[in-house]
């Protein structure tokens, strides 16, 4: 199994509505993505409004045998709200996919907020007997939490095969998101490393002038894109990288990169660790855009969208910061859109987030930074 994994999270878009797949695109892409020798696919019944595991039917098992093409899927823990909710949601995917069993298949970001559904509808044993019942290959857990709830599962639950854990540059030494630590705890348990945000929601591309400097001083004809991929594909016990690519251009830069693949040396490791230095002087608030916010707010708030913006206005210089200020209030004009202000706390969103993020927080403050100046 080659290393890279195509993500069906970020799909190509007609236009801002994550609905609006643009089908025909994403077949070229998938296309693209099989002639030249991968096969994984990892998809999840909340990505796209729950469209990403039919577009994985449509674009590749009704096209390619089954036996050639490798699919990885997920239990929304955070969708569960009885034990007959498992099966009804796994029986749901299986349909959406267009497939009768699963290669592999976890448990949907199990964290502090999840733990509690989980254990008290035995979301583990539902998982383990559709393993002896042929419908899931192999099983694990995706998790952006800490070591010690880590752990707690693969202690529990020793038939855990593998760990889906968020992994790049940035958050190697994040205290917020511990990647370094669930890493290396899922190596000493001796489990395989599944990698997703390897560029970080495509933060590590979109990356601070300095920090481009610092590339192109090193090396000219490398992308950030590469250089991401590369910290995470030089890590051991690695068994594949999700990276969610929205357009042909992504694939084939990703593709181009594990085709040609060259572990980091140290001197390169060490240069990654100064350029994540610099990016953290920059990122005021660490979304990478998953979304799982949003259909949770009853405002209709872009909550990513506003992140990002905020974001933007301490990124540029003092004479560019005014492009942030005029995007939000494009944004939070349009009637499809709630405003910062409208946000009233009630906190649906922190619940799933992975980052952990204090959106009702930051939502102030950036009501306060754009909409006093109207």
């Amino acid at each position: 199994m080659k290393k890279f994994g195509f993500g069906l999270m970020r799909l190509p878009l007609k236009d801002d509505d994550v609905e609006s797949i643009d089908y025909d695109e994403t077949q070229k892409m998938v296309d693209e993505f099989i002639k030249r020798g991968y096969n994984f696919f990892d998809t999840g019944y909340p990505y796209h409004n729950g469209l990403s595991e039919i577009v994985f039917r449509e674009c590749v098992i009704k096209k390619y045998p089954r036996e050639d093409v490798i699919i990885s899927d997920k239990m929304p823990l955070f969708s569960l709200e009885k034990e007959e909710d498992l099966e009804r949601f796994f029986n749901e995917q299986l349909e959406r996919c267009g497939v009768d069993y699963f290669d592999y298949y976890m448990l949907h970001n199990f964290s502090t907020w999840t733990r509690k559904v989980t254990f008290n509808l035995k979301a583990f044993e539902f998982i383990i007997q559709k393993k002896k019942e042929g419908k899931i290959k192999h099983i694990g857990i995706s998790l952006h939490d800490k070591p010690k709830l880590l752990k707690l599962a693969l202690d529990k639950y020793p038939e855990i095969e593998f760990v889906l854990l968020q992994i790049n540059y940035l958050d190697w030494q994040s205290n917020t998101i511990d990647s370094r630590k669930v890493y290396n705890l899922t190596c000493e348990y001796n489990k395989d490393v599944f990698i997703m945000e390897p560029i970080k929601g495509g933060n590590l591309v979109d990356i601070p002038s300095n920090v481009k400097t610092l590339f192109e001083d090193y090396k000219p004809d490398s992308t950030p894109a590469e250089w991401a991929l590369r910290f995470c594909g030089s890590l051991d016990n690695v068994k594949v990288i999700l990276s969610g690519v929205s357009n042909m251009e992504q694939l084939n830069e990703n593709l181009n990169t594990f085709n040609n693949f060259k572990p980091l040396s140290n001197e390169e490791y060490y240069m990654l660790g100064q350029a994540a230095t610099l990016i953290n002087q920059n990122v005021v608030v660490d979304c990478t855009a998953c979304n799982y916010c949003i259909n949770e707010c009853e405002h209709n708030i872009p909550i990513p969208k506003y992140l990002r913006t905020y974001n933007d206005y301490f990124r540029l210089p003092e004479n560019q910061n005014f492009s942030a200020t005029g995007y939000y209030r494009t944004l939070s004009l349009s009637p499809e859109y709630g405003k910062a202000s409208d946000c009233d706390a009630c906190g649906d969103c922190v619940k799933q987030c992975p980052q952990n993020i204090k959106i009702p927080k930051i939502m102030e403050k950036i009501a306060e930074l754009f909409e006093n100046e109207e």
